[in-house]
C-alpha cells in the first residue's frame, strides 16, 4: 500500500466589520472522509520545536488558530515544509507514518490538532533514527 503524502487543505472564513468566523463541518471539508475521536490546542515557544514524532495509528489535521506555524515533514523519503497561517485558510492533513516538527512564530501562537485515534503513547514513534530506519 502507497503511503499518503501530507496535503495542505484550504479553508473558507468569512469576514465581517464585527469579525471573523470559520466554520468546520463533521463529514465536509477538512474533516472529509476523517472520524474525528479527539483534538486538542497547542501552543509553544518561538525558540522550542513541538511534537518531533510520528504515529503508528493517528492521522492528524493541523489548523492554525493564532499566528504562524511551520511544520517540517518527512515521508516516502522526502522532506517537505509547510507554512500554515490561518489568515491563508490553509491547514495540514498528515497521514500516519509522517515524521514531523512544529515550529512556531510567536511565543503567542496557537495551532489545533484534530485526531482520528485516541490518545495511546505506545503508537507513537518518538525516535527519529528508528524512524528512518524502519519507517522513513
Amino acid at each position: 500500500m502507497k503511503k499518503k503524502e501530507p496535503e495542505i487543505i484550504k479553508y473558507k472564513f468569512f469576514k465581517e466589520k464585527t469579525g471573523t468566523l470559520t466554520p468546520f463541518y463533521i463529514g465536509r471539508q477538512l474533516l472529509k472522509n476523517f472520524n474525528l475521536k479527539r483534538f486538542f490546542f497547542l501552543y509553544g515557544k518561538k525558540k522550542y520545536l513541538r511534537a518531533d514524532h510520528a504515529h503508528k495509528k493517528c492521522s492528524q489535521i493541523l489548523i492554525p488558530i493564532i499566528g504562524r506555524v511551520k511544520v517540517t515533514t518527512y515521508f516516502n523519503k522526502k522532506k517537505k515544509i509547510f507554512l500554515l497561517d490561518p489568515k491563508k485558510g490553509t491547514a495540514l492533513k498528515i497521514p500516519v507514518y509522517t515524521w514531523l516538527n512544529i515550529k512556531f512564530h510567536k511565543n503567542d501562537d496557537c495551532l489545533l490538532t484534530a485526531c482520528n485515534y485516541k490518545y495511546d503513547k505506545k503508537e507513537y514513534i518518538s525516535d527519529f533514527k528508528v524512524f528512518l530506519k524502519k519507517y522513513f
